[in-house]
């Protein structure tokens, strides 16, 4: 009886009195700890009620060399991305909901995504949670399998920022579509300079002899809600922002993702303050347009 008590206890995460520090100690998360410390964040975690979305060993191993010398060797960046990993007051999973937006320590707010068709799977920032609701005297830790890194802006100012998406930035500024794409809650399939080129100079005189065309066409990248890579399944279907709402179909083979059978998925979860952003290698057009455009 006593045994069976213990193995349903087990079940569950409790601390006795711990704060932050002690349970992050506790979970083993050795490099996160060891990195506060660096930043001298960790008296500030013990001043007061925080939830802490925790990265595992293995989220820093995956960081890229030179991201994690810059951050070891700069202690403001580093306290700035520790930062962003830590939101006032105790949030538990039960207050998570789908776009919930919460200002970090960092200042920039972190999103909360919930995805039903996709065992309920839930990512901050794109990242998923892979443990819940560990409680602390002063606060609740999730642990991440990610390392999150702040946005540097909306999805306009990193495209723009960005040397592959020139041909891309042009389109939606001879449209005036910027405004739109500043709105909250968005995805982008991001086509490169090379996709474009890829649809052959007809193509492209064509659409920018048919602004409503062209309009229609970029819109047709864009999603109205925030959908990262964890959240895709295949045979989705996604329903753009054009004015029919065509939708985008997601179809996976092997490790690659595609959109349309046609259009692969380069890069994923480029996270903006107003949403996601994924490259891809062609440009989307809806069926509606395919004969005339990418045909005719």
């Amino acid at each position: 009886m006593y045994k069976f008590i213990f193995i349903i206890l087990s079940c569950f995460h409790f601390t006795y009195g711990g704060n932050l520090v002690e349970v992050l100690q506790e979970q083993k998360l050795t490099t996160l700890i060891s990195l506060v410390q660096q930043a001298g964040l960790a008296d500030a975690l013990l001043g007061g009620t925080f939830t802490v979305f925790a990265p595992t060993n293995r989220a820093f191993e995956k960081l890229p060399p030179t991201t994690l010398a810059y951050l070891s060797s700069n202690t403001q960046a580093l306290a700035d991305v520790l930062k962003y990993h830590v939101v006032p007051g105790s949030v538990k999973k039960s207050a998570a909901s789908n776009e919930l937006q919460i200002p970090s320590l960092a200042g920039t707010s972190i999103r909360f995504n919930i995805y039903p068709f996709n065992n309920l799977t839930v990512t901050v920032d794109g990242v998923r949670i892979s443990s819940f609701d560990i409680l602390a005297s002063n606060g609740v830790v999730h642990i991440i399998d990610a390392v999150m890194i702040p946005p540097d802006g909306d999805i306009v100012n990193l495209l723009n920022d960005h040397v592959n998406f020139t041909t891309l930035v042009s389109k939606v500024l001879d449209t005036g579509l910027a405004a739109a794409l500043k709105g909250n809650n968005l995805t982008v399939f991001a086509p490169t300079n090379a996709a474009f080129a890829r649809l052959g100079a007809s193509a492209i005189q064509k659409l920018e002899n048919d602004p409503t065309m062209l309009t229609e066409v970029l819109l047709y990248h864009v999603v109205p809600h925030t959908v990262f890579s964890a959240g895709l399944f295949n045979k989705e279907r996604l329903r753009s922002l054009d004015t029919n709402g065509d939708t985008i179909q997601v179809s996976f083979s092997s490790d690659k993702v595609y959109l349309n059978l046609y259009s692969r998925v380069t890069e994923v979860d480029i996270s903006a303050t107003n949403g996601a952003i994924h490259v891809i290698d062609h440009v989307l057009v809806p069926d509606r347009y395919y004969l005339n455009l990418v045909v005719g």
